[in-house]
């Protein structure tokens, strides 16, 4: 997402009941989790690959958690949970191809296999800098003037240090804005807070998240629920 700019030209984004807005990064709700069918399976020094058939969806990417199930070969030994894919060679043209992911078994010297593997839409992370992300204002339900909503911000790529803010402000003018909460504080390369929250927030007003004294390389996504 862009951050944070003074303007009435760019208009707060709705936060919507049941729905994660994205404020650092993003995620594409319009495509839809990679289904493949395995044809062929095999694993060398705790690295598995399986060739197969996508039957729905895009090309997965390295980093993309992937679950593959069903499959004989080891005696179900390529059987995963969300494990991240380290290499991908697809034709593009067809959907046939290779993916490989980490997987901690015996060898298993390439084998005809069968089963089913789905990669799940990835995140996608921004870089970690100083600054403020877009603003956003809720669609608050329906009851008393105070709501409570999640906020979740993670670093994919861990900075040594880093703070971020939940900021409020009655008009969406930079000048307004003010801390609410800290979400998420990084130290020696270790979370000290976060990176998980419940806010209690008041209707009516707009909210931002705030990064602040990052040191070190690192990447960030950061969402609000509704």
């Amino acid at each position: 997402m862009p951050n944070y700019v003074d303007s009435p030209n760019i208009p707060a984004l709705l936060v919507q009941e049941g729905v994660a807005t994205y404020l650092f990064g993003s995620y594409n709700y319009h495509q839809a989790p990679t289904r493949m069918y395995i044809t062929n399976s095999a694993l060398t020094t705790n690295v598995a690959t399986i060739t197969v058939q996508i039957t729905e969806g895009e090309i997965p990417t390295v980093g993309s958690l992937i679950t593959v199930t069903q499959t004989q070969a080891g005696s179900g030994g390529m059987n995963v949970n969300r494990a991240a894919i380290t290499a991908v060679a697809i034709n593009a043209q067809t959907g046939a191809g290779t993916i490989s992911y980490a997987d901690t078994h015996a060898n298993i010297t390439t084998v005809a296999d069968s089963g089913s593997a789905i990669a799940e839409v990835p995140e996608v992370p921004e870089t970690l800098a100083n600054g403020n992300s877009i603003a956003c204002v809720f669609q608050a339900p329906k009851g008393d003037s105070q709501f409570t909503v999640p906020l979740s911000v993670t670093f994919p790529t861990l900075p040594t240090a880093a703070s971020v803010d939940l900021q409020a402000a009655l008009h969406n003018i930079n000048s307004e804005f003010t801390k609410v909460a800290t979400v998420v504080a990084v130290a020696t390369s270790n979370y000290t807070a976060g990176p998980f929250a419940q806010v209690t927030l008041q209707r009516g007003y707009f909210y931002r998240l705030a990064v602040s004294g990052v040191s070190g390389v690192g990447t960030i996504v950061g969402k609000i629920g509704g």
